[in-house]
């Protein structure tokens, strides 16, 4: 189906009131928090990986930037994790953290994640559908300070951790979908999420408005940011 001209122009105007909330900046909620539980383990340290001239210009621009963010900041940390970096089917580079050994001393959380099938079959009876995809939404989770000094990685440049919760850690997936699960709570009829995409479904175009702007207010109100390209 495609949108009217009205349509699409009533959807604009609903995004502009909202505009703050779409950012390629992520945002920073209160509404939850990472924690590492690695109950009596003694910190883990890995010395980094041997890494090409080019690989080490690239994690150079990608600390730079993250320490310009406020994503991650220097560290005395006793732990320490390598870098790894993965290439993407665009030809860019992943910046990740090895988290491994760490992740073998953590506490499970065994929190449900949405099944597809499930949220495939909600979303086929709607008549009209959005969906908006937040702005590199693990880094809008606050880490303790316990979690900030286990999160601790190791470059040719020195030790670092993470401010905000990083790709890899054995429990991120369950505490952002804890996350986005409190988010749409009393939503349910109309808005899902897994991960970091949210859809919002409804039978009518009327309905479909005032539900999209429910979510971005919940949005609003959890300090979130949505990433405009990709919503």
């Amino acid at each position: 189906m495609t949108l009217g001209r009205m349509q699409r122009q009533q959807i604009q105007e609903l995004c502009t009131s909202y505009a703050p909330t779409f950012s390629a900046t992520p945002g920073l909620t209160e509404w939850a928090y990472h924690s590492i539980d690695t109950g009596n383990a003694h910190p883990i340290r890995v010395q980094p990986y041997r890494v090409s001239p080019q690989a080490k210009t690239a994690i150079e621009r990608e600390i730079q930037d993250m320490l310009q963010m406020g994503v991650i900041r220097p560290s005395e940390s006793a732990w320490a994790s390598p870098v790894v970096l993965v290439p993407k089917p665009d030809g860019e580079i992943c910046f990740c953290v090895d988290y491994r050994k760490l992740n073998a001393v953590t506490r499970p959380d065994n929190y449900p994640m949405p099944r597809t099938d499930e949220l495939l079959e909600k979303l086929g009876r709607a008549q009209f559908i959005s969906t908006l995809d937040l702005t590199k939404g693990y880094w809008q989770v606050p880490l303790d300070e316990s979690a900030k000094e286990r999160s601790a990685f190791i470059t040719h440049l020195g030790l670092y951790e993470f401010n905000v919760l990083p790709f890899g850690l054995q429990n991120a997936p369950a505490t952002f979908q804890r996350l986005v699960d409190g988010l749409l709570a009393g939503l349910g009829e109309y808005a899902v999420a897994y991960f970091d995409d949210v859809a919002i479904f409804s039978d009518s175009w009327a309905d479909h408005l005032e539900h999209l702007q429910k979510v971005l207010e919940r949005i609003r109100e959890a300090g979130l940011t949505v990433k405009a390209k990709k919503s």
